[in-house]
């Protein structure tokens, strides 16, 4: 009897986890599907976004995230994110052929390796400290008909400051030869304001820091503009913000996830600042939960009384969680006035090829049962690819609650608790009377 009971239990036990298979639940059991808007041709490639709202209720790495056909049935698809393809940066070494010290400006020429790609930055090696340089960039193919790219500025405020700027960036050149003019910032004209802040012993003057002549140690010229690799981002604006203050006097800002972040902005008043920001992540919210993800610097100070250098944005690439922590160090300073925040993350977007035509298609999120889909789209349709696709962009229409998914699953969880209830009680019962038989056995023999 106790063995019957015992396989009983264990039946029922295996039988309800044995509701939790299947691959591909219909659609009704996702938590959310929308429509994909548009006719479709058979064989075409199709684009959608992939909206705050999918990411936000679809499992990382859109593991739940499934195509249905008219038919219910599951369609290949595969997401890509909307940032240009890996491409190798070379970087040659720039040979200094000429010096020129006479008139207001230092004129260095430098020349590339015979063999080389167009390149768009210009990375100068230079050994001082505490200094501010304006620049200009010219190039040419011959050494003798020159062309500017670039005029800049160029700093170093380290020995105080985590502050310094050694790059020059410009659009891509197949130039061989590069001539750099480096002078003084300029004194400021009569009727300007002579404006000098001292920020924890540095001074910012529109007067620049010591004038020096720099030593370039080296430079190096890389391919292409960091600028013209960006991908493309979403974004959420927080438009106000609430700090408060840590035991520490830090400024701590405390924000609902549920997207990833590839770049922290920051809305900032005040007029000059240099703080260490933090950035922490949690998956439940409490206090003792938070766990650092990315640190960075972000400032702001006066580089001429009409020109600001500042940097008001971390780009630490995190994967999404459900809750963020900010934390600005304040060290002995007043905390700074942040009047919002912007996150943003690579925009996201599906490819599917339609199978029929002018087919609808749906798509569906919010599973805790599926796995993450494998397909065969994945080797021909990817970012390196993509390119050479041509393709059309469909629109979604508003989500619509699935009514199997979360339902289904708590009505299983509670028939798998009755029946395991049922299972322990009936257990219980026959090893009482078992027991109660064999003692009563004992009492009659004495």
């Amino acid at each position: 009897m106790i063995r019957l009971a015992i396989t009983f239990l264990l039946a029922s036990c295996c039988f309800g986890l044995a509701s939790f298979a299947g691959a591909s639940p219909p659609p009704v059991e996702f938590s959310f599907c929308a429509g994909i808007g548009g006719p479709t041709a058979p064989g075409s490639l199709y684009q959608v976004p992939l909206t705050e709202e999918i990411i936000k209720a679809s499992r990382s790495g859109f593991e739940d995230v499934r195509v249905f056909d008219g038919a219910d049935k599951e369609v290949p698809f595969v997401v890509i994110e909307n940032a240009p393809p890996h491409e190798t940066i070379e970087t040659y070494p720039l040979e200094i052929i000429g010096y020129d010290r006479g008139g207001a400006a230092a004129v260095v020429v430098m020349r590339l390796p015979e063999k080389h790609r167009p390149i768009g930055i210009v990375d100068l090696d230079i050994a001082d400290r505490d200094f501010k340089k304006r620049v200009r960039l010219s190039g040419s193919s011959d050494g003798k008909n020159w062309s500017q790219l670039a005029e800049d500025s160029i700093f170093d405020f380290s020995s105080h400051v985590d502050v310094r700027k050694t790059r020059i960036e410009f659009p891509s050149t197949d130039g061989r030869y590069y001539r750099l003019a480096i002078s003084d910032v300029g004194q400021p004209s009569e009727g300007q304001t002579n404006i000098r802040l001292k920020y924890e012993g540095l001074d910012f003057g529109v007067n620049g820091v010591e004038k020096k002549e720099l030593r370039i140690l080296s430079a190096r010229g890389s391919t292409g503009n960091t600028a013209e690799r960006h991908p493309v981002y979403d974004q959420r604006v927080v438009p106000s913000v609430a700090a408060k203050a840590d035991k520490d006097g830090n400024s701590v800002i405390v924000l609902p996830g549920g997207v990833p972040i590839r770049r922290l902005s920051f809305n900032v008043a005040n007029p000059y600042y240099s703080r260490t920001v933090q950035l922490y992540g949690s998956d439940t919210g409490t206090e003792d939960s938070y766990r650092l993800l990315a640190s960075g610097v972000i400032y702001r100070f006066p580089l001429s009384s009409e020109r600001h250098e500042e940097r008001n944005a971390l780009e630490p690439s995190v994967p999404k969680q459900a809750y963020y922590k900010i934390v600005v160090l304040s060290r002995n300073n007043p905390p700074l006035e942040i009047s919002g925040l912007t996150l943003s993350w690579v925009q996201q977007n599906l490819y599917f090829i339609a199978l029929k035509e002018g087919d609808r298609y749906s798509l569906c999120y919010g599973n805790s049962k599926v796995r993450r889909p494998d397909y065969d789209i994945v080797n021909f349709v990817n970012q390196g690819t993509l390119s050479r696709h041509s393709y059309a962009r469909l629109e979604l229409a508003p989500a619509q609650p699935g009514t199997g998914a979360p339902v289904a699953l708590r009505d299983r969880l509670a028939g798998m608790e009755k029946a395991v209830l049922r299972s322990i009680v009936v257990l219980l019962v026959i090893g009482m009377g078992t027991w109660l038989y064999a003692l009563m056995r004992r009492t009659g023999k004495h």
